[in-house]
C-alpha cells in the first residue's frame, strides 16, 4: 500500500520537491524492507533493468544476479534500516545517499554490518526506479 501511495503521488508532487523526496525516501525503505521479506513482484517493480549494484567487497550484481541472490540466500535477512539518508533531486532522476544498517542470522548467533551507500533512481515506466547502488564503506559490528 505504501508503495501505491508513493508512486502514485509523483505525478501530484513533480514540482513539489518535499513530496518527491519523501515518496523517493519511502520507496528506497520499502526496497529493503522487500529483500528482507523476500517480496520479488517489489524488487523487479523497483529496480531498473540495467541495475547495477556495485558492494563494497567489490562484487558487482544486476538486477538478475541480486534478486536471485535474494531468493537462494540461506543465512536469512533479519533486517535492512536505514538512517541519515538524503535525497538530492534532480528533474527525472534522484541521488540518495545514507547508511544502511543490516542484521543477518547465521547458523549460530546473529551478525551485522553497516554501509554507507550512494543510489540513483530514475523516474521510468511511471514509477520510480533504482538504477545504480555503491557501497562505499562497510563495516561489522
Amino acid at each position: 500500500m505504501l508503495c501505491i501511495t508513493s508512486c502514485s503521488s509523483f505525478a501530484q508532487t513533480k514540482n513539489d520537491t518535499t513530496g518527491t523526496s519523501q515518496a523517493i525516501d519511502s520507496i528506497n525503505r520499502l526496497l529493503d524492507h522487500a529483500v528482507v521479506k523476500k517480496q520479488i513482484p517489489v524488487l523487479k517493480k523497483h529496480y531498473a533493468d540495467d541495475f547495477f549494484f556495485q558492494h563494497a567487497t567489490g562484487q558487482i550484481d544486476s538486477k538478475a544476479s541480486w534478486i536471485q541472490s535474494i531468493q537462494e540466500r540461506k543465512n536469512p535477512y533479519l533486517s535492512r534500516e536505514h538512517d541519515s539518508v538524503v535525497v538530492e533531486l534532480h528533474q527525472q532522476l534522484a541521488v540518495v545517499s545514507g547508511t544502511l544498517t543490516v542484521k543477518v542470522q547465521e547458523p549460530d548467533k546473529v551478525s551485522g554490518y553497516a554501509v554507507r551507500y550512494i543510489r540513483v533512481y530514475g523516474y521510468l515506466k511511471n514509477a520510480w526506479q533504482l538504477v545504480s547502488h555503491h557501497s562505499t564503506a562497510e563495516w561489522r559490528f
